[in-house]
C-alpha cells in the first residue's frame, strides 16, 4: 500500500480541547480502519503537532481520511505522499539521464 504523511496543527478548538486528544486519535484510528487503511500516530516537537503515517489502498482513500479527519474541526492538515526506503532504488533508477 502506498505511504503518506499526515502534519496535524492543533487550531484553537483542538487546543482548547486537548484533553480529549486520546479519544479523537482513537476516533481517527477506528475512521482509518473503517477505511482499510493503517495510521500510526506520533506527537512532535517543533513546527507541527502531530505526525502521522498512514498506508492507504490508494491516494483517494488516503485523501479522503485526511479530509474527514480535518473536518473534526480540531486540526488543520498538511498531506503528502511519502516514499518507503524500499521504494528509493526504484524511484532512482527512474530518473532520466540529463
Amino acid at each position: 500500500m502506498p505511504t503518506y504523511l499526515a502534519l496535524h496543527k492543533h487550531n484553537g478548538e483542538g487546543a482548547q480541547t486537548i484533553r480529549q486528544l486520546p479519544e479523537r486519535v482513537e476516533q481517527a484510528t477506528q475512521l482509518a480502519r473503517s477505511m482499510d487503511c493503517e495510521v500510526e500516530y506520533y506527537l512532535v516537537n517543533g513546527r507541527y503537532d502531530s505526525a502521522v503515517v498512514v498506508d492507504a489502498p490508494d491516494e483517494r482513500t488516503a485523501k479522503q481520511l485526511a479530509l474527514g479527519v480535518t473536518s473534526s474541526g480540531t486540526v488543520t492538515t498538511e498531506f503528502q505522499r511519502a516514499f518507503r526506503e524500499s521504494e528509493i532504488g526504484e524511484l532512482v533508477e527512474g530518473i532520466p539521464e540529463p
